[in-house]
């Protein structure tokens, strides 16, 4: 969803201070909204100074948005390494869509309920609520007014305490949302981010640049050729490739650790847990435990 990719974008750089210029505090004056963010002449001679913003976090704020960002733990493939991308400084890079996709929906209504005026904070959370029950996997058709209706209020909230360089062409979008699921269905059946994982897969087969489709072709024949193996053939040992069987229980397999590795001493009542959930769900004593 585009539209949810452009709007948190924007929601990111109206907190961090991006869309919070001079130039936009003279298009208020022009526009002759909100008096008391009107730039303000210095002392010095040439000198303008800008006062604060509720929508803008403070330098202390912005640290502890960061950290918690940073202290996130998700499953595996979940989401991207945000603790990675999400800077002290408030720059945000190399996020794709379903990146912004979690962080609009999950991490942003978390993050900022200790931070920000109370008025900007709800705006948000509203607006991240909106997207989340226009992205269920089942929606009750009676809600749908109900969605039009939160929808219309949150992007109300928005105009009354974002700055106008908020707004684009894709903000006005989230109330054309309800009314597509209301005629399409839910959009979690008709997105593009299983579409789009794929296709990085099959990117990933390219070795020839000049011969792509060939290499892509090739390299799908041969995932197919291991996948007939793994599943058909008894005496085939697993090296690196595994396909999920869908007879095979989800267990501590499925994670991958990541990061590098550091010593660290753990409590006794922690060791002893830990030595029971190895013993409770440690594939190899199987035999053992029954």
């Amino acid at each position: 969803m585009h539209c949810e990719k452009n709007i948190a974008e924007n929601v990111m750089k109206t907190i961090f201070g991006e869309k919070d210029t001079l130039g936009v505090r003279l298009d208020m004056k022009e526009a002759g909204i909100r008096k008391h963010l009107w730039p303000v002449t210095g002392s010095k001679p040439g000198s303008v100074i800008l006062p604060r913003s509720s929508y803008v976090m403070t330098k202390k704020e912005r640290d502890v948005f960061v950290e918690q960002v940073r202290a996130l733990r998700t499953p595996t493939h979940y989401v991207g390494q945000l603790r990675k991308r999400v800077n002290v400084d408030g720059s945000i890079k190399g996020l794709k869509s379903h990146d912004y996709h979690v962080l609009m929906q999950q991490v942003l209504p978390l993050c900022v309920r200790c931070t920000m005026a109370k008025e900007v904070r709800t705006t948000i959370i509203m607006l991240s609520r909106v997207f989340r029950r226009i992205c269920a996997k089942t929606i009750d058709p009676t809600t749908i007014e109900e969605m039009r209706g939160e929808a219309a209020i949150a992007l109300c909230m928005l105009e009354k305490e974002f700055p106008p360089s908020f707004f684009d062409i894709m903000s006005h979008l989230v109330v054309h949302l309800v009314e597509e699921v209301e005629i399409c269905g839910p959009v979690h059946t008709r997105w593009m981010y299983p579409i789009e994982r794929y296709l990085k897969t099959l990117k990933g087969y390219v070795r020839n640049r000049a011969r792509p489709e060939g290499c892509m072709a090739e390299g799908y024949a041969v995932v197919e050729a291991l996948g007939y193996c793994t599943e058909y053939m008894q005496s085939y040992t697993v090296t690196t490739r595994r396909v999920w069987d869908d007879k095979e229980d989800p267990s501590m397999y499925d994670e991958i650790l990541e990061g590098a590795e550091r010593a660290r001493r753990l409590p006794p009542d922690l060791q002893q847990w830990i030595h029971e959930f190895v013993l409770n769900n440690a594939a190899p004593l199987e035999e053992w435990r029954r």
